[in-house]
């Protein structure tokens, strides 16, 4: 994160509870007559009102917009607008969840919104929103398309997922526009997000949700990062602490979270979290990624800090490769940087860089390493996704070798994914900042399929052995937690699957190809694609 926008934060957060205490406007029809000057106070600006960021609308204010933008231009061609008092209804409607026999086209979309009621089509509403959206940037004019770049858009193509669910959740918050990684799964039915001053548990199989862990009573104290892993969940915050829990460790509730310090820095925001195992041993280790330019490696075991690099950018995300020799990181550079995650120079505090790949136009956020060892993909704010192989990251002249860059829709991907070995087709998930998440073929990565919200994503998960992808949207009234579900399950050729190797056969899924064909076949209802 940017030095600039690390100050602003931090100032933000310590007001927090003074905007938590700000009541929300009357949920009162109104008509056209005062449309024009009826603002809320905070909501108007931000989706998440203690977030320091670009001023884009969450769902309802951004129909509010439009509606008011149309009153405005009255006695001109005004065209087809939102009616203000459906808004007021869609906000203060109590929708719990939203299921696929739900789906009835602009009558009830994914996040359960009646468009026809309101007043306009859906497809209206996301041409608006393309044309109404600021994509971030820190380097003016990074996600600019010219024709001279090697961006290339994918045609929307695929039919990998299909709509599954939908589970409404108003507690959801995001606490900074730029770090997307506060979403985390340790099963279907254990999925984690952040509230204001806790992070939630929430079944989807019951519906059943509850705080598992609680922060500290600082002003400053949100979280900023989220990963479970090994059977520990670690939630990083913005003052340079972290909570670690052991999710099946028996513990007595009012002990069963530990609190420890990981910088003492003033710009000690913890950017990313990546578990993982020691190479060398089962012990599960955290690689905490912060604002200070600095990466240290704790023993989750132990809670003792094993290493620690200082970089000359900071970090904001990082992923292991599966043999748990080298690191992919990106963040506050151009650049990006593979290391030794053990490194050579350990007691130094000089990071050991095998690579330096250019090619990015803005700084970077998301980044993972596949199940085959080679392939990695990394995601910068100028829109686009490079992908790489690990065995050739540059040509003979050593220059940076990336095998395609792909544009994203709308904004800036900020959450990667790559499927596990033995879900079947190998795909790339990109989260990008708001509404879009991308499903790429990662076998070719010449076509995708696209799912599409109205809503800040805070991130992304499979479960399930890569059979479910799970998404948190964030927006304040019809935000909530998204779950997909593979078409056709058990139907594709085996050769479509990460190719076996090395590195893919301790991670593949035990089930053979018959007992998954066996399992479509007794599927009650056809899964077609949505």
């Amino acid at each position: 994160i940017a030095a600039s926008v690390q100050a602003e934060s931090m100032a933000a957060h310590t007001q927090a509870a003074a905007y938590a205490s700000v009541a929300a406007p009357p949920a009162t029809d109104f008509g056209l007559d005062d449309i024009g000057t009826y603002i809320y106070q905070i909501s108007v600006s931000n989706p998440n009102p203690t977030t320091i960021g670009p001023s884009n609308l969450g769902l309802t204010d951004f129909l509010r917009h439009w509606a008011r933008q149309s009153r405005i231009l009255q006695g001109m061609a005004r065209g087809i607008c939102p009616w203000p008092a459906k808004i007021n209804s869609l906000e203060t409607s109590q929708a719990a969840s939203v299921e696929y026999e739900d789906l009835e086209g602009d009558e009830c979309d994914l996040q359960g919104v009646d468009w026809e009621d309101i007043g306009v089509t859906r497809r209206d509403a996301r041409e608006r929103r393309l044309l109404t959206y600021s994509n971030y940037v820190n380097l003016p004019g990074s996600d600019r398309w010219t024709p001279n770049l090697p961006d290339v858009a994918l045609p929307r193509s695929e039919s990998f997922f299909r709509f599954r669910r939908m589970d409404i959740r108003q507690n959801i918050h995001l606490a900074h526009f730029q770090l997307r990684h506060v979403f985390a799964t340790s099963s279907r039915s254990r999925v984690f997000y952040p509230s204001i001053g806790a992070v939630q548990q929430f079944n989807p199989l019951s519906g059943h949700g509850r705080a598992i862990m609680r922060l500290s009573d600082a002003p400053a104290s949100q979280i900023s990062t989220l990963a479970t892993g090994h059977g520990v969940l670690i939630a990083g915050g913005f003052g340079g602490e972290y909570i670690l829990r052991h999710l099946d460790s028996g513990e007595p509730e009012d002990a069963a979270c530990h609190e420890g310090v990981i910088t003492s820095s003033i710009s000690g925001i913890t950017n990313h979290i990546d578990v993982h195992q020691a190479r060398t041993s089962s012990v599960p280790l955290a690689a905490f990624a912060s604002n200070d330019n600095v990466l240290r490696v704790l023993d989750v075991n132990t809670e003792t800090w094993l290493s620690q690099e200082t970089h000359d950018f900071a970090p904001n995300c990082t992923a292991t490769s599966p043999d748990g020799r080298l690191r992919v990181m990106v963040g506050d550079t151009l650049d990006v940087v593979i290391t030794a995650a053990e490194s050579r120079l350990s007691g130094s505090g000089e990071p050991d860089i095998t690579h330096r790949l250019s090619g990015h136009r803005d700084y970077g956020f998301a980044c993972d390493w596949a199940d085959d060892g080679w392939t990695i993909a990394t995601a910068f704010q100028d829109k686009t996704v490079k992908i790489w192989d690990a065995r050739r990251l540059t040509d003979s002249a050593g220059n940076a070798a990336s095998l395609c860059t792909i544009r994203s829709e709308m904004a800036g991907v900020r959450s990667l994914r790559f499927s596990p070995v033995g879900s079947g087709r190998r795909v790339l998930v990109a989260a990008e900042e708001a509404d879009f998440v991308n499903v790429i073929d990662a076998r070719t990565f010449r076509s995708k399929q696209t799912i599409d919200v109205f809503g800040e994503l805070g991130g992304i998960s499979f479960e399930n052995a890569g059979q479910d992808l799970m998404v948190l949207c964030c927006d304040r009234t019809r935000g909530g937690i998204l779950q997909l579900e593979r078409c056709g399950q058990g139907l594709e050729e085996e050769d479509r699957d990460w190719p076996r190797s090395v590195f893919t056969e301790g991670r593949r899924f035990r089930e053979s190809a018959s007992r998954r064909r066996r399992k479509a076949a007794a599927l009650d209802v056809e899964v077609d694609p949505f």
